[in-house]
């Protein structure tokens, strides 16, 4: 992580929020994927499945069916995902 997003991320004050940015699901999916070995796959798919909603959110298109609920900074306009509810997905498709 570069210094200007550490930045960032302390001046969005996720942590406290419990959001996570797309670069920290990417992480906590590319952390899981680790994990479980033999699947790989499965956790190929996971990631390219929430780089296509979140490529859809970015540009403004109508997601057909979101994996889950998003927001965004009001100051830095970044999409924020909970991570709980990150957390609930990926335990559901692992």
């Amino acid at each position: 992580m570069g210094i200007r997003s550490a930045l960032k991320k302390e001046l969005m004050n996720l942590d406290s929020l419990d959001l996570m940015t797309a670069d920290d699901v990417r992480g906590y999916l590319q952390t899981h994927i680790e994990q479980v070995e033999g699947k790989s796959a499965q956790h190929f798919n996971l990631i390219a499945r929430f780089n296509a909603q979140h490529n859809q959110i970015q540009s403004g298109l109508p997601a057909q069916k979101s994996m889950f609920t998003h927001q965004r900074h009001r100051l830095f306009k970044e999409v924020l995902y909970s991570k709980t509810e990150v957390q609930k997905w990926v335990s559901q498709h692992v």
